[in-house]
């Protein structure tokens, strides 16, 4: 049995989604065996101009898709088994929902999950910061995706923070407010109003570095060149330097790298 749109949409709009996200809803490809929702959507704390973020379950890979407001993510078993401990598994067992499940595997993968070991993760976006240290080499050609790519470890570093105070959190909103630091909800939102600016990366390596210390040197004098040095051995490294060379997605941090990062 296939998923169909109108059933989707329904469910989604009993869960308060804007009917004008949902007029871009796209089909649902025939071999999709699962759908949830996730983010602010998910959580009941979206404001006007979010996103609808969706993980579909499918038996192969395939490219994400992207229509007006909605992002659909797609993950195999495979893939999804891989966000064990992290904090993209962290994040869909709290506060994602299932919105159908034909055979259950999407519901047992989530419920797989675990918990999140901060120290690991926080140790593992130290190592990936050797991607910002060979600049001269590196920008303005590859402002955007350096940019997005430090967008992604600082707002996994504070996630793993709040983790590890006691006190979850996935919503930069709400850190913000914790924090009681305003701007943050600008620099970290998923959507971005303006261009890509020198001065926004500067902001989140200086807060990167107050949480993780001096990032470590580049082994091979640029980002092009790490990437060339790992070809052929898959590492976190060589993801995140396909994210940071824009290689990647449309917009989603989790997009079509092999297995969930953090």
């Amino acid at each position: 049995m296939c998923v169909v749109r109108d059933d989707v949409v329904r469910a989604l709009l009993d869960m308060g989604v804007p009917p004008s996200i949902l007029e871009d809803f796209p089909e649902v490809p025939s071999e999709v065996e699962g759908l949830m929702v996730y983010g602010s959507q998910a959580r009941g704390d979206a404001v006007s101009g979010s996103d609808l973020d969706v993980l579909a379950l499918v038996p192969a890979a395939r490219p994400s898709t992207f229509a007006g407001d909605v992002n659909i993510s797609y993950y195999t078993n495979g893939q999804l088994a891989t966000g064990v401990g992290t904090l993209f598994g962290s994040h869909l067992k709290r506060d994602g929902k299932i919105i159908w499940d034909q055979h259950g595997r999407l519901t047992r993968a989530v419920g797989a999950m675990g918990d999140v070991d901060t120290d690991r993760l926080l140790t593992r976006a130290w190592h990936m910061c050797e991607l910002f240290t060979s600049p001269e080499r590196d920008l303005p050609r590859y402002l955007l995706g350096l940019l997005r790519e430090a967008r992604y470890l600082l707002r996994s570093c504070l996630y793993a923070r709040a983790i590890a105070d006691g006190n979850p959190c996935f919503s930069v909103r709400e850190l913000a407010v914790r924090l009681d630091d305003p701007h943050l909800a600008d620099l970290l939102a998923s959507r971005q109003s303006t261009p890509a600016a020198a001065g926004d990366l500067k902001d989140c390596l200086l807060r990167l570095r107050a949480i993780l210390g001096e990032f470590p040197p580049s082994r091979h004098g640029s980002l092009e060149a790490t990437i060339v040095n790992d070809w052929g051995s898959p590492s976190d490294l060589l993801s995140m330097g396909f994210m940071a060379l824009g290689s990647t997605g449309n917009g989603t941090d989790y997009a079509e790298v092999e297995k969930i990062l953090l």
